[in-house]
């Protein structure tokens, strides 16, 4: 028998956003194949058969990208440390920068079908868990034993998908390998894509809009590893003022309090503590 609380959580979920979610679904099971055959037969088809997937499944969905900030006449060959909020976020950079390489958690190579799509557009496998192989696969990432990375490469330094309405901790690796291997490091901040997709949404996408906001570079030439904390918390600094201002724009236009002033609020209604 279905449960209660999954039928009453059925009811309350927005048509379109089941029938998105049957899109999605099966947009994947279409494109991943697609880009595996697409690759191995011509190099670079691959990664043309997502940027033209995500295109078309997102027009399908309902779901707008939009880019801030684009970097003009720079070179490729930068980290993009993006916000990570959703899974919607991986599509949204892939719109944006169709050459972006991603760095990924190993775990999800465990899946046979995404783990060879992913394989076929140059994505990095790296073992989180494992801390003294995640060193190592590092080096050999810095020293090309990866194969060579001729675009830009994206970390995601909160290494997994943040809570509703929360940041995790910025880790130090996308930093180690930017200041090692001379990048830029270039903070994203992604605007809307908890909103189309929450975190552990189930696929269920609902339309609108996802904004992809490139900030200033950051020049590693002369730091060292040892500078990799206050690097790390620069850009984290960055990319949470760029959400919160979004953020406060977006409650300013829809008449509301800002976010903030709201958790403050709720903290002071609590009961006194004595």
């Amino acid at each position: 028998m279905v449960p209660v609380q999954a039928v009453a959580r059925l009811r309350r979920t927005p048509v379109r956003a089941q029938a998105n979610r049957i899109i999605v679904v099966t947009a994947l099971l279409v494109l991943l194949p697609l880009v595996v055959v697409g690759e191995r037969l011509r190099r670079g088809s691959g990664r043309r058969i997502v940027r033209w997937g995500v295109s078309i499944v997102a027009t399908w969905c309902g779901v707008r990208f939009e880019v801030r900030g684009r970097r003009t006449g720079e070179r490729p060959g930068s980290v993009i440390v993006p916000t990570h909020s959703s899974p919607m976020d991986i599509p949204a950079l892939l719109w944006a920068e169709p050459d972006i390489h991603f760095v990924a958690a190993a775990d999800l190579f465990r899946i046979p079908l995404l783990a060879a799509a992913m394989r076929a557009v140059g994505t990095i496998p790296i073992d989180r868990r494992d801390h003294d192989r995640a060193r190592r696969q590092l080096d050999d990432l810095v020293a090309g034993r990866c194969g060579p990375v001729d675009g830009d490469l994206a970390v995601f330094a909160e290494g997994g998908i943040a809570p509703a309405g929360r940041r995790l901790p910025f880790k130090t690796g996308a930093f180690t390998l930017a200041i090692r291997s001379s990048r830029p490091v270039v903070p994203v901040a992604i605007h809307g894509a908890d909103r189309v997709l929450p975190p552990r949404g189930h696929l269920l996408v609902r339309p609108g809009v996802v904004v992809v906001e490139f900030l200033e570079s950051i020049d590693t030439s002369g730091l060292t590893t040892e500078d990799r904390h206050v690097l790390r918390d620069h850009v984290r600094d960055q990319v949470c003022a760029a959400v919160d201002a979004e953020s406060v724009a977006e409650d300013r236009a829809d008449g509301r309090p800002s976010r903030r002033a709201r958790r403050r609020r709720g903290r002071s209604s609590g009961p006194a503590r004595v």
